[in-house]
C-alpha cells in the first residue's frame, strides 16, 4: 500500500491532506512487500498522534456526559516472538512460485474459505534475536476470488488474507469484478456525499442490489492509469465505505463520480476504471433516493479511562475521571484472551492507575463487558487543548 493510499484508508482525515500528500510522492511503481509493511505501520502511527481525537470512536467524545478525554497515540514497539500473532511473524508467503504479503492482520472466518489450494511456505524474523523462521502454512481459495490475486493462508483456525505480489492492473472492470468477485464480495451500504472536497452528508443505503446489478454490466469499462490517485477536485461523486473479509479490507472507499468514474484504493494500488456517465449517474441517483441520513463511522471504536485493576482474563477500566459527574462514570471490563491485547498488559508496561485507551472491534455488552479488544496505550488527561496533571 503506498502512504498516500493508507491516508485514504484511514478516513476521517481532511482530504486536501491527502490530495497533497499524493501529489508529493514521488511515482514509484517497484512493489516490495518487506520495505512497505515496516513503513505503512510506521505511518499509521505517526498519523494516529495527529488525528486521534477527530477519528477514533468511543467513550470520549460524548460531550453531554464528558468533561475530559484521553489523549494519546499507540508507541512502534517490535514485539517479541512469542507476542506476536501469525499475521506479524509472517508478512509474506510463497505458493505456486509466487510471493504473496498479508493484507490484513485480522483473520478471515471459516465461510469465507473456499476449496483447499495446498500449502505454502511462510517466512518470518524475529526483530530481537534476528533469527529466521519458517513455516509451512495451508492454503485456501477465497470464494470468488482468483488465487492469482488472493488466497487465504495460516493454520488451522486462523487464517489471513495474503495477496499476489503483483503491481499489474487488470485491463477491464469486468476483469476486476470477476477476478476478485465483487459481486459477492463488496457490498454498498454507508456512503458519503462530496462536492470536491466539501462533504455533503453522509447515508445508509438499505439495499444494493440494483448498484451491483449496475455495476456487473460495466465490463467493457477500460482502466484509466494517467495516474495513480483519484483526482476530487471539482468533481462530484459518492465515497462508499469500503470493508471486506474476502478481500482483506477494512474500511478502505470506492468512489463514484458523476463524470463515470469506479475509483477505489481495495487493492495493492489505485484501481480507477471508466464505467460512463449513464451507469455512475443511475448509481448515484438511485444511491440518494433511497438511503436514509447516517452518522459518521468511527475508524476505530475505543473506551478510555483509568486501568484500575489487572486480572489474568481481563483488565477493569474506570471513566469516572472523565465525566462531568464522576458518579456517571462506567466500569467496563475488558477481556484479554487476544495476544494483541495480553501483550500491552504483560509486556507494554502498562500498570495500575495509568490513563489508558483501548481500542476494540464488536460491541459492549450491557454488562459493561467488552470483547474483541486488540490494543491497549497509555494516554494523557486532557481538557479541551490543557493536559490535566494526573
Amino acid at each position: 500500500m503506498k502512504d498516500y493510499e493508507l491516508l485514504d484508508a484511514i478516513g476521517g482525515i481532511n482530504p486536501e491532506y491527502i490530495d497533497s500528500a499524493e501529489k508529493s510522492i514521488r511515482k514509484d511503481k517497484k512493489h516490495i512487500w518487506k520495505k512497505l509493511l515496516p513503513i505503512a505501520a510506521c505511518l499509521c502511527l505517526v498519523i494516529s498522534a495527529v488525528i486521534l481525537p477527530s477519528i477514533f470512536g468511543g467513550n470520549d467524545v460524548n460531550p453531554e456526559k464528558y468533561k475530559y478525554h484521553i489523549s494519546g497515540a499507540e508507541m512502534a514497539m517490535a514485539w517479541p516472538w512469542e507476542y506476536m500473532t501469525i499475521a506479524e511473524k509472517y508478512p509474506s508467503v510463497k505458493f505456486n512460485n509466487k510471493e504473496y504479503g498479508i493484507k490484513l492482520s485480522s483473520p478471515v472466518s471459516e465461510n469465507v474459505l473456499g476449496d483447499p489450494l495446498g500449502s505454502c511456505e511462510a517466512t518470518g524474523v524475529d526483530s530481537y534475536t534476528n533469527k529466521k523462521y519458517s513455516e509451512t502454512f495451508k492454503a485456501y481459495k477465497i470464494n470468488g476470488v482468483s488465487e492469482d490475486k488472493l488466497i487465504a493462508a495460516g493454520t488451522e483456525g486462523e487464517f489471513y488474507v495474503y495477496m499476489a505480489d503483483d503491481i499489474s492492473k487488470p485491463a477491464t472492470f469486468g476483469d476486476v469484478w470477476d477476478l476478485y468477485g465483487l459481486d459477492q464480495n463488496l457490498t454498498f451500504s454507508h456512503f458519503t456525499v462530496n462536492e470536491g472536497y466539501d462533504d455533503k452528508g453522509e447515508f445508509e443505503l438499505t439495499d444494493d442490489a440494483y448498484i451491483r446489478e449496475i455495476l456487473s454490466g460495466c465490463g467493457d469499462g477500460v482502466l484509466y492509469d494517467e495516474t495513480d490517485f483519484f483526482e476530487r477536485d471539482n468533481r462530484y461523486y459518492l465515497t462508499f465505505t469500503a470493508t471486506s473479509e474476502a478481500l482483506g479490507a477494512y474500511k478502505l472507499v470506492v468512489y463514484i463520480s458523476e463524470d463515470g468514474y469506479f475509483a477505489t484504493n481495495l487493492f495493492s494500488y489505485s484501481h480507477i476504471y471508466y464505467i460512463g456517465e449513464d451507469a455512475a449517474g443511475k448509481i448515484i441517483s438511485y444511491a440518494k433516493n433511497n438511503s436514509v441520513e447516517a452518522e459518521s463511522i468511527p475508524y476505530e471504536l475505543t473506551v478510555s479511562g483509568i486501568l484500575t485493576e489487572i486480572n489474568d482474563d481481563y483488565v477493569l477500566i474506570d471513566d469516572s475521571a472523565l465525566c462531568n459527574n464522576e458518579e456517571d462514570g462506567t466500569v467496563y471490563k475488558i477481556y484479554t484472551d487476544d495476544i494483541r491485547i495480553r501483550r500491552c498488559v504483560e509486556f507494554g508496561g502498562i500498570k495500575v492507575g495509568d490513563a489508558v485507551i483501548v481500542n476494540y472491534n464488536g460491541e459492549i455488552s450491557e454488562k459493561n463487558e467488552v470483547n474483541g479488544a486488540y490494543s491497549m496505550y497509555t494516554g494523557t488527561l486532557v481538557d479541551g487543548d490543557l493536559q490535566i496533571p494526573e
